[in-house]
């Protein structure tokens, strides 16, 4: 019974847990099971049938602890972002999905599609290739994607054939955003005529209603038939409460500055957040009747393109530079998760979520990003090494790459210049490979620090400069 109970909570190590922690845990297990056995021994001798039941009682009490810390100990160690094989090297603009498994990203002339969560990304034939901005699913089958140039499709078969709704040639006027209700009703705008389309019948015939706004239409979003909110790049964010038809201005604190505005996230019909390109973030409570300004994501001189929240709580904005960053706090506060710059992030739930980027990078968690992010790029190595940190000198993040050209154990360890050591990057039996782990010294102070690699016979240390 013990080895069942060990089998269902401590699965094989190719269940995504590290084969070091999975194989100490048992060399300790074995280890307390002995001592309990010479404990056991020594009860018999004395009054066996008074002290058995406190004796079981307390095995299994701690047995359950020792189980339940240690898998809290492995959970931690898995917190992290890793990239997933996508077959191209394209920029990647968009992701959404429509549940934990199957979704969709967009990008410079390219489709992918996943229903296994990203383990398997597939380019999508398309009768168009031009640059796509913005990827809609409804369920599985209904599809609707919008790009640069007049270009609508749509797939009402989940990819597997396309409709060419519209495909035009004029490079000012381009889609940039789309929203829809259900598969009939959808808005769809973006830059040069400033105007919205809206659609009650599948694209098959549009309203082409004309705005006020002077710049482009970065971001528009319906909670329903009638209520509407949309944001441009030139300091607006406007209401309807009548289809689209009509929109007015909304009370917004940007005192005189423009706001490059990106993008909403709502997470019921009231509660809702609006980032902006200079990284300040907008939260409101009616819908966007009234905003308030509530903090600036301390993404350096680095821009933001996309925000999203899971939950009232809990949110991640992404951008330019090398950074992934995290509320927990319903917006007020952020701090940063080492990462790969992207356009799009979306989650599931507060726990999984896909990143896209430039080069056709997407990055996954399933541990809210945790602290710690790791590329696995598909390359073939011939020799060990250990690069140097980029950028170094850093502040609050690093990227560390590091070449495998076998399967190994393998320890990467942080160190102050005293040679204590801080954190433990690595730990863990891994494939050949060519890698990039991220690591967060946002809790440490300015000052040297060393990074070790030990893989097999191979060690290796690297100095790094930590400036805030």
């Amino acid at each position: 019974m013990l080895i069942l109970f060990i089998n269902k909570f401590y699965p094989s190590p190719e269940k995504n847990i590290h084969r070091n922690s999975f194989f100490s845990f048992l060399e300790s297990f074995k280890h307390y099971l002995k001592m309990v056995q010479n404990e056991l021994k020594q009860e018999r001798q004395k009054s066996y049938h008074a002290n058995m039941k406190n004796l079981v009682f307390k095995t299994f009490f701690l047995t359950f602890v020792f189980i339940v810390a240690h898998s809290l100990m492995i959970e931690d160690c898995r917190s992290q972002w890793v990239q997933q094989y996508t077959g191209t090297t394209a920029n990647l603009y968009c992701i959404k999905f429509i549940n934990k498994n199957t979704g969709w990203s967009c990008g410079e002339g390219m489709l992918l599609k996943t229903t296994n969560s990203g383990a398997n990304w597939n380019i999508v034939a398309l009768p168009v290739n031009k640059p796509l901005q913005r990827v809609f699913p409804l369920d599985s089958n209904v599809v609707y994607v919008v790009g640069m140039f007049e270009t609508i499709i749509k797939t009402t078969n989940g990819g597997i054939n396309w409709q060419v709704i519209r495909d035009g040639v004029v490079p000012q006027n381009s889609y940039l955003c789309c929203h829809f209700i259900n598969k009939n009703t959808g808005w769809i705008s973006g830059g040069g005529e400033q105007k919205i389309l809206k659609t009650t019948n599948g694209g098959v015939s549009f309203d082409s209603i004309v705005t006020n706004t002077y710049g482009f239409i970065e971001d528009i979003y319906f909670r329903d038939s009638l209520t509407g909110l949309y944001c441009d790049n030139n300091g607006a964010v406007r209401k309807t409460t009548n289809g689209g038809y009509n929109w007015f201005s909304i009370n917004i604190p940007v005192g005189a500055y423009y706001y490059f505005f990106r993008n909403f996230s709502f997470i019921n019909s009231q509660k809702g957040w609006l980032s902006t390109s200079s990284r300040k973030v907008f939260t409101t409570t009616d819908f966007g009747s009234n905003w308030d300004s509530i903090s600036n994501i301390p993404n350096g001189s680095y821009g933001i393109h996309n925000i999203f929240f899971s939950s009232v709580n809990t949110g991640w904005a992404v951008g330019e530079g090398y950074l992934i960053f995290k509320s927990t706090n319903s917006g007020y506060n952020w701090f940063s998760q080492p990462g790969n710059g992207g356009h799009s992030i979306f989650f599931a739930n507060d726990s999984v979520g896909w990143e896209v980027a430039n080069l056709g990078k997407i990055f996954h968690t399933t541990n809210s990003g945790g602290l710690v992010w790791i590329s696995s790029i598909s390359e073939s190595v011939e020799y060990f090494s250990l690069n140097q940190n980029y950028p170094n000198p850093f502040n609050a993040s690093t990227n560390i790459s590091y070449d495998i050209p076998k399967d190994v154990f393998v320890t990467i360890k942080i160190y102050e210049i005293s040679g204590r050591e801080i954190k433990t990057l690595v730990n863990e039996y891994i494939r050949a490979g060519r890698y990039i782990i991220g690591f967060n010294a946002s809790g440490l102070s300015s000052g040297i620090y060393f990074c070790k690699i030990i893989a097999g016979n191979y060690i290796e240390t690297k100095r790094m400069v930590l400036i805030k």
